[in-house]
């Protein structure tokens, strides 16, 4: 069972976590390093960094893709893992 849980982590490592958990025995888990708290929006990407890049000559002036090819991907996409 996956199960997110919100944190912080301090410079030296320390772990809080900002929610409460009960476990039942001891668990496996992986850290995910989010942006830093004090970090503006606008450094961190979000809605406008992607307004932006639709904004952009570049993306204006990219050929439209090619919708067999699009399909093509999308179903080896889903079909990658195996499963």
């Amino acid at each position: 069972m996956l199960q997110a849980i919100e944190a912080e982590i301090s410079p030296d490592g320390r772990v809080t976590l900002l929610e409460p958990l009960h476990l039942s025995r001891t668990v496996r888990a992986v850290v995910t390093i989010l942006a830093p708290l004090n970090e503006p929006l606008s450094q961190q990407g979000g809605g406008a960094a992607l307004l932006r890049i639709l904004d952009s000559p570049a993306f204006a002036a990219a050929p439209p893709g090619d919708p067999v090819v699009m399909e093509r991907e999308i179903a080896a996409n889903r079909s990658a893992w195996g499963d």
